[in-house]
Order: C-alpha cells, then structure tokens, then sequence
C-alpha cells in the first residue's frame, strides 16, 4: 500500500513538473518566431493560448487576419479573437491592466465580440487607473476638446512615464491650448516642469527643451543651459548612430542640432 501511495505521488510529481505554464511556452514562442521558426513558433502560442495566454491568443488572432506568416484565416482569425475577447474579460476583472487595455481595443474594434464604445473606455479607463500609461493618454486624446479631462488623462500618463504625455503637457502650458485648440490658462513654469521631465524619462526631448531655452519665447534665453540640454539629446543619438547614415533619424537629429551652435565656443547661432 505504501509502495502504491509512493508511486503515485512521484507519477502526480512528474506529471506535474513536465507542464509547462502558459508563460514559458509564450517565452519559447517568442524566441522560436525571432529566429524565423514559424511553423514551431506558431504551435508553442497554440499551446500558450489553450493554457490561458492572453497574448498568445492574440497574437494568433491577428496573425490569421494579417497572414503574415501563415496563410490568412478569416475563422480561425475570430476564433482566436473570442478567446482573447473572454481571456481579456476575465483578466481584467482580476485587475490585469493589459488585459483592460487589450479588451477596449477589442470592443473598439468589434473583435470576437459586438463594438461598443462605451465599455471600451469604461475598460481603458480602468487599465489608466491600474497604471497602464498609453490608455490614459487614450483617455486624453479622446478628450481633447475638454481641456480639463484631457490635462487629468495626460497628466496621468506622464505620471506613469510616458515621456511624450509629459512633452505634449508641458507644451500645452508653454501655448496655452492643446491641438485641438482647448484653452488654459498659460503657465510657463509648469510647461517645463513637465518638458524637464519628459527630458529625463526620454534624452532625445532635451533637444525640445534646449529649443525653448534658446528661442526665449516662453522664458529668459539662458544659451548655456541650451547647451547642456543639447548636449544631453546627442549623447542619446550618437548611441543610435553608430554608423554614419543619411537615413538614420538619429544621425541626421545629430546634424540638426550640431547646425545650432559651435562646440569650440559653446555659442548659439
């Protein structure tokens, strides 16, 4: 008996430790599709699904609409987008900010279930509550034409370090209204406020920064703080720039922001 009881303890033991969980086979997949392994990749976000992975499921669904890397399955598309859709539902329930975030785009978009524009912002504004940075700027773009709801939903965002919430924020204190034309009332020390901020979140916004610095339009032109901020924003490029190219963005902010003073001088043209 007690042999028995043994035996099927180390049988349950091994059973159990021979299954994978839903985020090792997504990690797998993932490795398996960057190395163009498509067909095994596309099994193991199979297997990620049926274990429950949101993204695996979804990253089937839109595979089968797109057909990029497998032929275009308009069924299996929608199959894949009802799983995600209750997977989503569920997980969000659980306080899942990706899991809110992806279920608005699912009733934004009527995918694996019917449009409703209503519960997708009732989703995104809870993924924005639970931290989830891009659906508070969602939020804010949404509602744009209310200056006082689009300056919360942004401020949220760039409180979750999202880098160009803060740059938009900042920028609409330094005008005094946001591009859908809302007014506010200008606020130059709060515009850089958020623009430093966005600088130290993302370095290549220093140059936004140093811009203002120099033009003396919302501040007192201060040249050798203009400096310092370029000087940030081309330390970023240059790490993107390692090889000399017209069509590199980088390389060519490089060239931009070089054409605005002389480094011998330190002097602003």
């Amino acid at each position: 008996m007690k042999k028995t009881l043994l035996l099927m303890i180390l049988l349950i033991t091994v059973l159990f430790s021979c299954s994978k969980t839903h985020d090792e086979y997504l990690s797998e997949a993932k490795e398996l599709y960057k190395n163009k392994k498509y067909d095994k990749a596309l099994s193991l976000y199979n297997k990620a699904c049926e274990k429950g992975s949101l993204k695996g499921c979804m990253f089937l669904a839109d595979s089968y609409k797109k057909g990029t890397v497998i032929n275009a399955d308009y069924s299996a598309s929608l199959n894949y987008y009802a799983k995600s859709f209750l997977l989503a539902d569920i997980n969000c329930q659980q306080n899942s900010k990706d899991a809110c975030k992806t279920l608005s785009y699912l009733y934004e978009n009527g995918l694996g279930t019917d449009i409703d524009l209503v519960k997708a912002d009732n989703a995104s504004l809870k993924a924005c509550d639970l931290g989830d940075a891009a659906s508070c700027y969602y939020l804010a773009e949404i509602n744009a034409d209310n200056i006082t709801a689009f300056v919360l939903y942004t401020d949220k965002a760039c409180q979750n370090n999202m880098a160009y919430a803060c740059l938009v924020l900042g920028n609409t204190y330094l005008t005094g209204y946001n591009k859908s034309i809302a007014e506010i009332e200008k606020d130059s020390e709060k515009g850089i406020s958020y623009i430093s901020k966005a600088c130290k979140m993302n370095n290549e916004i220093c140059a936004n920064l140093a811009d203002i610095y120099i033009s003396g339009d919302d501040l007192k032109q201060d040249y050798n703080t203009a400096v310092t901020y370029y000087e940030t924003a081309l330390k970023h490029y240059d790490m993107m720039c390692s090889e000399k190219n017209i069509d590199n963005p980088a390389c060519r902010n490089i060239d931009i922001i070089k054409s605005k003073y002389s480094f011998d001088n330190k002097t602003i043209f």
